[in-house]
């Protein structure tokens, strides 16, 4: 009978399969703001912040644009450690603009994702990216197990199907998932912060966070589950007023540019790196809104100068201001999402300094290996890396982190088995608890059958002293507890 019970709840684990490792899914939502809660549009997300761990907001690398930033999430490095200095780049072995794609995000082949390292440890671990920026790609030589390719027309709850499924498969159940959605920043670019149409998305993205709970629950894993959510920056509204022209201060021909709105990455031609910078700070003492720094004068604090890929020049507009890709991007964006550009439209951007409040993207996490309804300083991204490596239980990984940031959020009392491992072990211990019981009683009717054995001689021996002599001391023993 036991070893049917045995049986039984062993082929429940296989067909609720999951990984007999921890489970992380690390959710992105780009450019939402960590005072976004403030709208009081999010109560789910608000009930689920906390209920488990939560800071105010992150302290992320610069330039706060979206793929270096996403990449120090997946690496615990800065920008010009991993290379990926900005959404794009000027290369200048090939003379080429690099966006997105493979040379991006391979800048030095020894630099490992969470998601890499995580299958490197072997042992049935697989990893899966949901359009986590660069995680289509290979890394020393290997894909990912799961990867879906950036498709911002694939339905959000199809996202979530799809990332359960990968998390139940029967042969290669993930353990760990990167999910991000490209929301509210597709939008906000267009529409800037304050807008209805970011109001109406950071209610969809409450309901998305409702449903992959709600996932979670239906197929047994929201106590396995540890569920990370976070934003990679904020956004600051910029109106067409505050758009500056600085290409009038550097001739056609004698520079490459990268970069967007709020900073350019500016390479000069041969000869013309003096010249160009000259004028760039003439025109932004001119102007009084915007800086321009050399590569030698970037400030220590962005991390951001030690790299090849990094920019001879940098121009920088001050918060609430944008460069000349915005007067042009302006007038594309009205007539794609139909609506009159005025001096008061309203535009997304991201990409100043990390210190900049608007900037801080938000941090919230739940799960068995997370405190519950704590709340924990405000950290750095870098930091990520090391929370990742501890909730997976993987080797550590040397970083530009602090282990000791993240080690308030983590519980004391992680939880590592599966579902079916935990009924499994309920059915043993409730039926070794009943065999010890079936013992215990069994026992105790001997001991009892003994004492009135005992008792019963003990009372003949005080009527019949010379035929029960010998049982005077061990009857006295026994009755003098039960006396007392």
């Amino acid at each position: 009978m036991i070893f049917k019970i045995i049986v039984l709840f062993s082929l429940l684990n296989i067909v609720y399969s999951i990984s007999n490792h921890p489970i992380l899914i690390v959710v992105s939502y780009d450019a939402f703001r960590y005072n976004f809660f403030d709208t009081k549009l999010v109560p789910n997300m608000e009930r689920l912040k906390k209920a488990g761990t939560y800071a105010d907001y992150l302290i992320n690398v610069f330039p706060t644009k979206t793929f270096p930033n996403h990449h120090s999430i997946a690496t615990g490095l800065y920008a010009e450690v991993h290379g990926v200095v900005g959404n794009s780049y000027f290369d200048q072995k090939k003379h080429i603009k690099q966006k997105m794609g493979f040379d991006m995000f391979h800048y030095n082949e020894d630099i490992i994702p969470i998601w890499r390292w995580n299958e490197d440890q072997g042992d049935d671990r697989y990893s899966g990216s949901m359009m986590w920026p660069g995680a289509i790609y290979p890394y020393q030589g290997k894909n990912v197990t799961y990867r879906q390719e950036f498709d911002p027309e694939m339905d959000w709850n199809k996202r979530v199907d799809t990332i359960i499924s990968w998390l139940t498969d029967p042969n290669k159940p993930a353990n760990l998932v990167m999910f991000y959605i490209e929301e509210p920043d597709t939008h906000a670019h267009a529409f800037g912060p304050n807008s209805e149409k970011i109001r109406e998305l950071l209610q969809k993205l409450d309901n998305i966070t409702a449903y992959l709970e709600e996932q979670l629950e239906k197929h047994n894993l929201a106590d396995k589950t540890n569920v990370i959510q976070l934003s990679d920056h904020g956004l600051v509204a910029v109106k067409p007023p505050n758009f500056i022209n600085t290409t009038q201060y550097m001739t056609n021909g004698t520079y490459n540019k990268a970069g967007s709105t709020p900073c350019f990455q500016i390479y000069p031609k041969e000869g013309y790196e003096q010249t160009i910078y000259d004028s760039l700070k003439a025109g932004s003492i001119k102007n009084g809104h915007f800086k321009v720094y050399q590569k030698k004068n970037y400030p220590k604090n962005w991390y951001y100068k030690k790299n090849p890929r990094s920019p001879p020049i940098l121009i920088m507009a001050d918060v609430g201001y944008g460069l000349d890709d915005l007067i042009i991007n302006a007038p594309w964006y009205a007539k794609h999402y139909k609506f009159n550009l005025t001096d008061d439209s309203e535009f997304g951007v991201h990409g100043y300094d990390y210190n900049v409040s608007d900037m801080h993207p938000f941090f919230m996490a739940r799960g068995p290996k997370i405190k519950k309804q704590h709340k924990v300083a405000p950290f750095h991204t870098v930091d990520l890396y090391n929370l990742f490596t501890e909730i997976l239980e993987l080797p550590q990984v040397p970083n530009n982190g602090s282990m000791g940031n993240i080690v308030d959020i983590l519980s004391d009392k992680p939880g590592r088995y599966s579902i079916g491992s935990i009924l499994i072990v309920t059915v043993g211990g409730v039926l070794i608890a009943l065999l010890l019981i079936s013992v215990a009683a069994a026992v105790a009717l001997i001991i009892i059958k003994r004492q009135q054995t005992i008792t019963t001689a003990a009372a003949l021996n005080k009527r019949f002293p010379q035929t029960f002599h010998n049982n005077i001391i061990e009857a006295q023993h026994l009755l003098e507890p039960e006396d007392a």
